[in-house]
């Protein structure tokens, strides 16, 4: 009797055979965000994570379009749904704003944090609001638990040089699935705190809490092997509040005794961050010193555009106009980034006020219902609620000192979706109240939106796969191989898509072979459509000083030099190619 009720009480949890179909899109698709890569890509990280995204994002647009006016009639979901609406609204109003909409849209190279991204992980947010109750919370505490054994165990095999992949890593050599130590850190720190809280849920299956269990110790090793101190305390944030709610529930004031405990240790942690206290030695980096820097530069372009920003993605574009002496100072001119590494300042910069003020309301939003669950809730219930805010919040604590990357991002928010949705009453499952062919006609929708970005992303792999094969190849010394070259080296510019950062790569590679003036004409055309593309113009620069035609690369160099007014290196060619130039252009 007992096994059936509680098979009985899974099922009603699950909710209709629609809802199962969108949760196993919703846990597959932000699985396979942080798992996938693609080794024969350009990007092998970024590019696949970004489709996977846009497909299960677009998937689930059909699923929460049949079933939003189900869902606000709850005042919670309703509340929730706005605050997500707003968000997702001015991000397409800054979009409009910025001046480069290719990278606007899908984002800068190698990040992919453009519009189309933040609104597959907003709708990502509220289908998870939709779908998660306290009852059906069990199932995306496996898929966390299994993600972060592959990750973390990945991780392990990579510092021990077992690694099947044969990366060109200028980094610490845990890069896991996210082709970086301090991203890597970060997603395994959410999966440490996930996993430390389903290994003491006691009605979790023992074979789930072996393997929780187990992930705890992994995960914990390997973040000390990737050398990432801000990994270390953000998943020491959320077990702390795992571990703080399960004091409460047995001696009260030894709870509050250890909230402070932990507080000021936090405090210890960040200022050692910072180079400040006695933890210095054990937290502090130089590369959080770099961050600084960032913030600053951040800081100025939101200063400099208020209410827009200078473009979503577009921070490397306006870094070298917005940065100080003191960053060229300590890094060198050439040393730049393409993001804040923090979500909010990045925000603000490349999104404006708005963006920013729907952002910190959205999230405000979320930390109120977690507080709300955890006082609404009891015994088992409240230790699930508490497993899923603190993961939440070690996302929220990472955030501060890194970017949105893609693999992280998604379970942020996701995680922040379903802190929504468990603070919503059990047995308030979101039904659709449409005809009686939905089950059919949501599916269809769903689907046919799916596809497109199916589409989308098989012509960006096609590209992908173009540029990574282009990079193996030599370029010819044999006159009679260069028209087949050229060939080559077009190919990823023809799949609809033109990638701005292969425009240019490319355009050198042709220069390179020859055919100087296709490489002109091609950045021209990039410098046209984007007067701030920095390397665009320094290539078309260097061709011209390579001819000779000094004339022609003076005024791209002054308008490089008012972009990067710090670059000492930049204003010495300036005057290089004014006292190399013709006379009348002297003049």
């Amino acid at each position: 009797m007992a096994s059936t009720s509680k098979k009985q009480q899974q099922k009603k949890a699950a909710g209709t055979d629609e809802n199962r179909q969108a949760m196993n899109w919703l846990v597959w698709g932000g699985s396979l965000v942080t798992l996938l890569f693609w080794t024969t890509l350009n990007d092998p990280f970024n590019a696949p994570k970004s489709w996977i995204l846009g497909v299960g994002g677009f998937w689930l647009l059909g699923w929460v379009g049949y079933h939003v006016k189900g869902a606000i009639k709850n005042q919670v979901l309703l509340i929730g749904s706005a605050l997500a609406a707003v968000y997702a609204f001015f991000f397409i109003v800054a979009w409009l704003f910025t001046d480069n909409k290719y990278i606007g849209f899908f984002g800068d190279y190698q990040r992919r944090t453009g519009l189309l991204s933040y609104l597959c992980l907003i709708i990502f947010l509220v289908a998870t609001s939709y779908l998660i109750r306290i009852g059906s919370v069990a199932r995306l505490e496996r898929a966390a638990v299994i993600v972060g054994f592959i990750t973390g165990f990945y991780g392990l095999l990579q510092h021990y040089n077992a690694d099947f992949v044969k990366w060109n890593n200028p980094y610490n050599s845990v890069l896991s699935t996210l082709g970086n130590p301090d991203f890597a850190a970060a997603v395994m720190a959410i999966f440490l705190v996930v996993s430390f809280g389903v290994a003491i849920q006691m009605k979790q299956p023992l074979w789930l809490r072996g393997l929780a269990g187990v992930n705890v110790v992994l995960l914990l090793v390997v973040i000390v092997f990737s050398q990432v101190r801000q990994g270390l305390l953000a998943g020491a944030l959320g077990v702390a509040i795992i571990v703080i709610v399960w004091v409460w529930q047995r001696h009260k004031i030894a709870a509050w005794a250890l909230t402070a405990l932990g507080l000021v240790g936090g405090l210890l942690g960040l200022a050692g961050m910072l180079n400040m206290g006695p933890l210095t030695k054990y937290f502090y980096k130089v590369s959080v010193t770099y961050r600084g820097d960032y913030w600053r530069a951040g800081w100025n372009m939101f200063v400099h555009h208020p209410l827009f920003g200078v473009g979503l993605d577009r921070f490397g574009a306006y870094f070298r106009q917005y940065r100080d002496a003191t960053q060229v100072a300590r890094r060198g001119p050439n040393v730049i980034s393409n993001a804040a590494h923090d979500v909010p300042v990045q925000l603000a910069s490349t999104g404006g006020i708005f963006v920013v003020l729907a952002f910190l309301a959205l999230t405000f939003f979320i930390l109120w219902r977690g507080v709300v669950a955890l006082r609404k809730t009891s015994g088992a219930d409240q230790i699930v609620v508490a497993v899923i805010f603190g993961a939440w919040a070690t996302y929220e604590a990472q955030s501060l000192i890194s970017i949105d990357n893609l693999a992280i991002a998604i379970w942020g928010y996701i995680l922040g979706g379903a802190v929504i949705g468990i603070s919503v009453l059990p047995g308030t499952e979101v039904k659709v109240a449409k005809a009686t062919n939905t089950h059919i006609v949501q599916p269809l929708v769903s689907s046919v939106l799916a596809l497109m970005m199916l589409i989308v992303g098989i012509l960006f792999f096609e590209s992908e796969s173009a540029m990574h094969t282009l990079a193996g190849i030599a370029i010819p010394k044999q006159q009679n191989q260069l028209a087949t070259y050229e060939q080559y080296a077009l190919k990823p510019l023809g799949y609809g898509f033109k990638e701005p950062n292969f425009e240019v790569t490319i355009a050198g590679d042709l220069a390179g072979a020859g055919f100087a003036p296709n490489a002109i004409t091609q950045l021209q055309g990039v410098i046209k459509s984007d007067p701030h593309n920095y390397d665009a113009q320094d290539m078309l620069s260097r061709i011209f000083e390579f001819q000779k035609n000094y004339g022609a690369a003076v005024p791209i160099r002054q308008t490089m030099v008012k972009e990067d007014p710090f670059n000492k290196t930049l204003s010495t060619q300036l005057s290089t190619d004014i006292s190399s130039a013709t006379p009348s252009v002297k003049k």
